[in-house]
């Protein structure tokens, strides 16, 4: 008896133990839902259009004053004289200072009584040439007494220019003593005071001209050859925040400097705004290249590489397509795209990392 109720009780254990196939069915169904939900990958999408891309080569350079001259002392002498300071502006033959030229002017006048003694003396030799004439027409003097007085006529002539050109020198040491503006500027360095003896050569002021500045620039070879002569260009500085400068490429060096291997670019600005380039600023200059009309550019970020060929992903419903493009140039985080996308298309910007071609995509 005790057995034949066991059998019955272990038989339904076991019925209860088997799963009732029934019910799991849709149970499973619900997970298989739940998880193709669960694998579609949040992205934000943009639309592609076409505008005009602009190319622009980018460097950075210093100012430099268009015209910049300094002045030097042409003659010894001490400083008596400064007629201008650090700012002031000058026209081209202006005074800016003077050298004590008592000195240069006494050498001016004993060069001046030397000319008057050369002067006399060879009107003396000439009239005693002439007399020599007559003696040796009239047989009474010889040959000789004529050819020497030929000789010293030409000698005090000779005396007479020797004479002239010290008055010359003399004329233009004393002239020297003025210090002039061979040009029209700003004075940008003073570097002497009243009172100090300068030698000829001696640095006194720099004159800058600086209606007109030049950046200097250098850009690789690869861009040098995308330059031409009269090309557009900005410049920003820090000194002036928010303004750009406009200008023009001036001068393109045919040869790379040898330490850097760039090649230096001249940019030509007319400095006639009233917030002004100042010769020593550290100007960006942007110069503007090719127009591409109607292309397409994209954030970098957006390209991938995948079997190391450049690839984006477009959104076709909800499913991430990846396209292999073609690219050009960057410029400050855009890339030009010059084929594989059309305007229209919707472009995955931001989760694309982790996607593959195919992966179900859910758009914030």
């Amino acid at each position: 008896m005790l057995r034949t109720a066991i059998f019955p009780l272990a038989i339904l254990l076991i019925l209860s133990g088997c799963p009732d196939r029934s019910r799991p069915e849709g149970r499973a169904g619900q997970s298989s839902t739940l998880d193709r939900g669960a694998s579609a990958h949040p992205v934000e999408l943009t639309e592609v259009r076409a505008e005009d891309v602009i190319e622009w080569i980018r460097a950075v350079g210093s100012i430099h004053a268009d015209q910049q001259v300094e002045l030097s002392a042409e003659v010894g002498g001490r400083l008596a004289e400064i007629e201008v300071e650090v700012g002031d502006l000058v026209e081209e033959g202006d005074l800016v200072a003077r050298l004590d030229d008592e000195r240069l002017r006494i050498a001016r006048d004993l060069a001046r009584a030397e000319v008057e003694m050369a002067r006399a003396n060879l009107e003396k030799s000439r009239r005693d040439a002439q007399r020599q004439v007559s003696l040796y027409e009239g047989q009474v003097t010889s040959e000789f007494s004529l050819e020497q007085a030929n000789l010293k006529v030409r000698i005090d002539e000779g005396q007479l220019k020797v004479a002239q050109a010290r008055l010359a020198v003399a004329e233009r040491n004393l002239a020297d003593a003025s210090i002039i503006s061979p040009v029209e500027g700003e004075i940008t360095r003073k570097h002497v005071e009243v009172g100090e003896l300068v030698e000829a050569g001696t640095p006194l002021f720099e004159v800058a001209k600086i209606d007109r500045v030049k950046i200097v620039v250098h850009v690789s070879e690869l861009e040098v050859t995308r330059l031409h002569k009269g090309q557009e260009a900005e410049i920003s500085v820090d000194g002036h925040p928010g303004v750009v400068f406009r200008g023009a490429v001036n001068t393109i060096s045919a040869q790379a400097d040898p330490q850097t291997r760039a090649f230096p670019v001249e940019i030509l600005v007319v400095n006639d705004q009233a917030e002004k380039l100042l010769p020593g600023f550290i100007g960006r200059a942007r110069i503007r290249g090719r127009t591409f009309e109607n292309a397409i550019s994209l954030p970098e970020e957006v390209v991938v590489e995948s079997d190391g060929r450049p690839v984006v992903f477009v959104a076709t419903g909800d499913t991430a397509s990846a396209r292999s493009v073609e690219t050009g140039f960057a410029d400050r985080g855009r890339l030009l795209i010059t084929q594989g996308l059309e305007p229209g298309d919707r472009v995955i910007v931001t989760g694309q990392q982790s996607l593959r071609d195919g992966d179900r995509i859910q758009p914030r």
